[in-house]
């Protein structure tokens, strides 16, 4: 079916300083095939289906880079956010659901903000049901009509705390006979069940509209051999995204230089780890030094503001990292400041929170179209979508959202001096978004969902089975006695001179 979007305003791309108005995209065969003013569009498609009421702003669905499809929050689960090292241990006593709920609420929780791009990135996918589980995952998402990037992830390695071997000898014997198999893990094993399970996923779901990626979960927690097998594998299929946390906390920086002399990223950087298809989460404690390498390899960054407050993780560089030309994308982990997967609210996150690098009163702050690029077209490059996904314009996937602009424009008054997409970057936030287009698809409109029975899900939700079993009450309450001894293992590498990148206060 032939689609006609209509809007008063349309932004082909946020590398486009000019917004078309009473404009429209024409899409056929889910791929935008035309751009032009709105009558001699409608004159030329007169049996295209016409969506959006010519009042509404219209620009390129919104992706989210790095998010682990549980949908369902950690605090919706009744676990505040606090620092990572801590949330490690405290998640063991949170219910699980079954996938086809949580994935399904993803796309739910995605779309009515205006995201149509998710990439699900697993947590530890490993075991005889990992399989499964991905696959069912998998389908709810391409059903539910989300564009979806999808990464295996795992650690072989350091799963309980980082230089585990180490740590084990500071434990009392009983800990240390329930910390003993947490520690020594079959790595070898778990390697080469990982690519069996990658090799599976990618053969039977990678596509021009899907894509499966590469995932050592942590770059700190798999083995060297995990690493050297994944690179390979990425550069024998064609340059496959390769997508891992890396220095999300300033244990993570201290553990690399304890261990290896060297950050993290000169690291990977010296087994051929950082390029163009490299993926670092978080990035947060990176050094002047690190940006460097990210921006000569054309590496990306995904940073996650929200997440990054609420886990006390700190404040990624985004302002100099995007000067230096590193590939930065957006991402919301799971934990968005309201937590509501407001993709609008995550861009105006990295708006605000990137604004102070220095007092100079001639430093240009990011601009909207920087922000909103890092949603659009730099997410769509860091999950393998170049080229092909974050811009509305001819030959690319049709993937559009349709903002209603009453709250935005006349709420009570604006200027129509201010560019239109300042004024949706500052002021508009998911609820404005009343239709999103997914490769030609219409998923929702008019806040309607059309894939999905959102009343029954939602219901289905509330009535699943969460209970909590005794084994893993029991482990959760072993790894509450563990965590001081966990805490003080890490408190003791720390303490090195900070020079921090932005200059929010001062002692003196």
């Amino acid at each position: 079916m032939e689609l006609l979007l209509h809007g008063k305003y349309v932004l082909t791309s946020a590398a486009e300083p000019r917004v078309l108005t009473d404009a429209a995209v024409c899409v056929s065969g889910g791929i935008v095939t035309e751009v032009g003013d709105w009558p001699t569009l409608r004159q030329t498609h007169r049996e295209a289906r016409v969506v959006g009421n010519g009042k509404q702003l219209l620009l390129p669905g919104l992706v989210d880079a790095h998010s682990h499809g549980r949908a369902i929050s950690p605090i919706q689960k009744g676990v505040l956010n606090d620092y990572l090292e801590n949330n490690l241990l405290d998640w063991a006593i949170m219910p699980s659901f079954d996938p086809e709920l949580t994935a399904a609420l993803g796309v739910v929780r995605h779309v009515r903000s205006g995201c149509t791009t998710i990439h699900h990135m697993g947590f530890d996918t490993e075991g005889p049901r990992a399989l499964d589980l991905c696959e069912r995952a998998i389908r709810t998402y391409l059903d539910g009509g989300i564009r979806l990037a999808f990464s295996p992830g795992v650690r072989n390695v350091d799963k309980l705390v980082l230089d585990s071997q180490a740590f084990l000898a500071t434990l009392p014997p009983d800990l240390c006979a329930f910390a003993e198999p947490l520690v020594n893990l079959d790595s070898t094993g778990m390697e080469r069940d990982y690519f069996d399970l990658f090799d599976h996923l990618y053969r039977k779901f990678n596509s021009e509209d899907t894509r499966i990626l590469l995932s050592p979960s942590w770059a700190q927690a798999v083995t060297e051999s995990f690493l050297a097998r994944t690179k390979e594998t990425a550069d024998r299929l064609g340059k496959v995204p390769i997508h891992m946390h890396c220095l999300q906390t300033p244990i993570q920086k201290a553990f690399s230089l304890r261990k290896y002399g060297r950050t993290a990223v000169a690291w990977l950087d010296e087994r051929g780890l950082i390029d163009d298809h490299v993926v670092l989460g978080h990035a947060i404690w990176v050094t002047d030094q690190d940006i460097d390498i990210l921006a000569e390899r054309r590496a990306s960054i995904t940073s996650h503001p929200s997440c990054n407050l609420g886990m006390r993780n700190g404040l990624a560089p985004v302002y100099e990292m995007v000067r230096r030309g590193v590939n930065v994308a957006m991402g919301l982990d799971d934990k968005t400041i309201n937590d509501d997967e407001d993709a609008v609210m995550e861009l105006r996150m990295l708006h605000k929170l990137h604004r102070v690098p220095s007092y100079d009163l001639n430093t240009p702050p990011l601009d909207a179209r920087e922000v909103l690029a890092m949603g659009t077209v730099n997410g769509a490059r860091a999950l393998g979508f170049a080229g092909r996904l974050g811009a509305l314009v001819p030959g690319m996937k049709a993937d559009a959202i349709l903002v209603d602009l009453d709250r935005v424009l006349d709420d009570p008054w604006l200027t129509d001096e201010l560019d239109i997409v300042e004024a949706f970057l500052h002021r508009a936030m998911g609820e404005d978004v009343a239709t999103a287009v997914i490769g030609g698809r219409l998923v929702m409109e008019d806040r309607r969902f059309l894939t999905l029975d959102v009343a029954a899900l939602y219901q289905e939700i509330r009535a699943a089975d969460r209970t909590i079993g005794d084994e893993q009450r029991r482990r959760a309450e072993m790894l509450q006695r563990l965590k001081p001894y966990y805490q003080r293992w890490y408190n003791d590498w720390l303490g090195g001179e900070t020079r921090p990148f932005y200059v929010l206060n001062s002692r003196v």
